[in-house]
């Protein structure tokens, strides 16, 4: 297989992982310090005048300033309203309870019907490293039927089971109103990738090649531009075009990075590109063809 969903080990350790540094959210930590910290900093600029000036000053500068320290104080409550209302889900997060998280976040898309795209990403996160990626796809269907503006945003994830299981007509059918589409953001090329894998899967190379060509554009991303010529590579046979663009591509991008930045490379995209997580296969083929020059 391209991909599976044996993973779930890298995942947590992405998730609460950098460069190799445990980072542990501490919530009621940062709540507490938040609050130490705005406070003081309030009272700093408001009692300044007192020592300084005297009570006269003091009072008339109270006097005129009043409305932005209640202005500052209702922003204030609305960011510990904010914390309290969520302090369940920050608790389990911090616990890595992932079937709590799951749990809880049920209730809530039972009770609401969605979910904002932060929590979406969470519940998605929970039901992979719970190995239930049906749960996904349940929820993908619930968001397309409910046409979620979120959708864009969450595509790439909640399409992520499809590409898994190789269901090309699915992946193509789910992902290609998005392929132009602005709100997906980072996710937009690997979106396109995903399109252009599943059209190859389903023998129609005229569609999947302007997408794949398109993935040797994005310079910033190597990796994509790897995997891009390495799908390209099946075509070759058929289309002398494509076997010029290799010919011309290939060496250049093997020259571009050492094996070292190839890694570095490929780990800070898996914080940032869930689907590249579960991509370990295919990766690892990419680049052994690219270094050796012969498919694998």
């Amino acid at each position: 297989m391209l991909f599976n969903f044996d993973s779930v080990d890298l995942l947590v350790s992405i998730i609460y992982t950098k460069r190799g540094k445990k980072q542990v959210m501490k919530f009621k930590t940062l709540f507490v310090l938040f609050n130490i910290i705005i406070l003081v900093s309030f009272a700093f600029i408001f009692l300044m005048p007192l020592p300084i000036l005297g009570w006269e000053y003091a009072l008339s500068f109270w006097g005129q300033n009043w409305a932005i320290a209640v202005l500052f104080l209702v922003i204030l409550a609305g960011l510990d309203g904010y914390f309290v209302v969520n302090w369940r889900l920050f608790h389990l997060l911090e616990r890595e309870d992932w079937n709590g998280l799951r749990a809880l976040l049920e209730a809530q898309l039972t009770r609401n019907g969605l979910l904002g795209v932060q929590k979406s990403r969470i519940f998605i996160n929970a039901c992979l490293i719970g190995q239930n990626p049906g749960r996904i796809s349940e929820l993908r269907d619930s968001y397309v039927a409910k046409k979620s503006k979120s959708l864009p945003k969450l595509a790439l994830s909640l399409g992520l089971p499809l590409v898994l299981e190789g269901k090309a007509e699915a992946i193509e059918s789910f992902f290609t109103p998005y392929l132009n589409d602005r709100r997906t953001g980072s996710d937009g090329p690997w979106i396109r990738w995903s399109v252009a894998f599943a059209r190859l899967l389903g023998q129609n190379t005229a569609g999947a090649k302007p997408l794949l060509e398109a993935g040797l554009k994005d310079v910033k991303q190597p990796l994509l531009q790897l995997l891009s010529l390495y799908l390209l590579e099946n075509l070759k046979s058929r289309d002398p075009e494509v076997l010029a663009l290799l010919d011309q591509q290939k060496p250049l991008l093997a020259s571009r990075l050492t094996a070292k930045e190839w890694t570095a490379h490929i780990d800070g995209l898996k914080e940032r590109v869930i689907l590249v997580l579960f991509m370990e296969k295919l990766i690892g083929e990419a680049r052994q063809w690219l270094s050796q020059g012969d498919p694998v």
